[in-house]
């Protein structure tokens, strides 16, 4: 067991859509009212990178440009509807989220999902590539409103309404948020082992959904001493427990790997 290193107050972005509408009445008696639309749920970011080209009269969807590899996740929870190839796409991946809506990510040169499954938001999907019709490695990012959308909506409006703005950082205030890392150049590592490959690299606190945790090498820092990793998906790896701010060395209520 450790003390916290410093006291921290979380605030999640949540975005909620409401309706409400008058029943007309009919023969004295007023109709059923209909049922409430599922809420909106709270977005994660897709994939980090530059946009390079939005939405338009010709463009149905977002471009973030970034590395051939660069990890991409689900923008929300849902299941996976599509997953296979298309042309232009060259690969593709359609997920249908628990509103009704539907987002869509193509020219990924690995998918790492099947038609069927069920994913978290945050959940890593995919990785970015250039296949299709393509100039370079991107993610082309759509937003449906249902399955039977022939046109995508604003992708960067359906995001901002989820509480994500483009460009973003996968992993920061991911919904499911549970615990919060501390300190700074904190190493997000591949495997739970010292010399596993650095994925991403953390410059201060972060906001972060921890999946699972196991049992790694023994990290020895800060005056700690800790065998135990974190999985997060939303950064693609595994952080050593000792830069989960929380007191106890194996985390309550978060499952094994």
């Amino acid at each position: 067991m450790r003390a916290l290193k410093r006291p921290k107050s979380l605030g999640m972005l949540v975005a909620t859509v409401a309706a409400a509408g008058l029943v007309p009445l009919t023969a004295g008696a007023a109709d059923a009212a209909p049922p409430a639309a599922p809420a909106a749920y709270t977005g994660s970011c897709p994939t980090a990178g530059t946009v390079t080209q939005g939405y338009h009269s010709g463009h149905d969807g977002v471009d973030i440009a970034n590395n051939r590899g660069t990890p991409i996740y689900s923008a929300g929870p849902g299941t996976v509807i599509v997953s296979g190839t298309a042309s232009g796409y060259g690969q593709w991946i359609r997920i249908r989220h628990d509103d009704g809506t539907v987002t869509e990510y193509g020219h990924m040169y690995e998918r790492l999902v099947s038609v069927n499954q069920r994913v978290g938001g945050g959940q890593l999907i995919a990785r970015m590539g250039s296949e299709g019709q393509s100039t370079g490695p991107h993610l082309h990012f759509e937003a449906h409103s249902s399955t039977s959308s022939t046109r995508g909506s604003d992708p960067v409006a359906y995001l901002a309404a989820r509480g994500v703005s483009l460009p973003c950082t996968p992993g920061s205030g991911t919904p499911g948020t549970n615990f919060t890392t501390w300190g700074t150049s904190v190493r997000v590592r591949a495997d739970a082992r010292l010399n596993a490959a650095v994925v991403r690299t953390l410059t201060g606190p972060t906001a972060v959904f921890v999946e699972c945790q196991k049992r790694g090498d023994l990290v020895n820092a800060e005056g700690y001493s800790n065998d135990a990793w974190s999985y997060i998906p939303g950064l693609g790896g595994y952080v050593s427990n000792i830069y989960i701010d929380h007191p106890d060395a194996w985390l309550p209520g978060v499952r094994a790997c």
